[in-house]
């Protein structure tokens, strides 16, 4: 993004990367202005929060009026980041969160379905088994990428497993004009 021109302020509760411009709990920020930015990116984080809403109801305050919020959340998923994995989420319960935060939903995507979350899992083990020989590298990354993500998604999509099995949504949600927060 800050290739494009875009001013990036990263965020996190830790900085494992060492790229870190913020280390706030996303639960509350004071340290960060309300209304101080046109877009809030939020990749993978809410599963991991112990009050979502909360998350929420800041993202939406540090957005301007008309600013956007994108989120990406778990619903199929592996136990991952233990002890700190308490939730998974439906597009009912995105919808109800954004709205009590003042948000208005633009867009809920399902992504993957059952068999992309059980390629996922095979592909893990190929990785973690096959893919650390130096010969077998690329050539099982490939399968991988080719057979158990890319493929595994097209037969989902076909039979309309990414509506019942989702692995992940894909929310866009803009906040309306000033006040648009709500308490609650």
């Amino acid at each position: 993004l800050a290739e494009h021109g875009s001013e990036v302020v990263s965020v996190d509760i830790e900085d494992r990367s060492g790229d870190v411009d913020l280390l706030v709990d996303v639960q509350a920020m004071p340290e960060v202005a309300s209304g101080s930015f046109a877009c809030a990116l939020c990749t993978q984080v809410l599963e991991h929060l112990p009050r979502p809403w909360d998350a929420l109801a800041e993202l939406s305050r540090v957005l301007a009026p008309g600013g956007t919020l994108i989120l990406t959340v778990p619903h199929l998923s592996v136990m991952h980041e233990a002890p700190h994995d308490y939730f998974r989420f439906t597009e009912f319960g995105l919808r109800a969160l954004c709205e009590r935060a003042g948000l208005d939903v633009i867009a809920i995507d399902a992504t993957g379905g059952i068999f992309t979350f059980l390629g996922h899992g095979a592909s893990g083990l190929m990785m973690s088994t096959l893919g650390t020989l130096p010969l077998l590298r690329w050539p099982t990354w490939l399968v991988n990428y080719v057979v158990l993500v890319r493929l595994l998604g097209l037969v989902d999509r076909a039979l309309g497993m990414s509506r019942l099995y989702p692995c992940d949504h894909l929310v866009v949600a803009r906040k309306g004009g000033a006040g648009a927060n709500r308490d609650g």
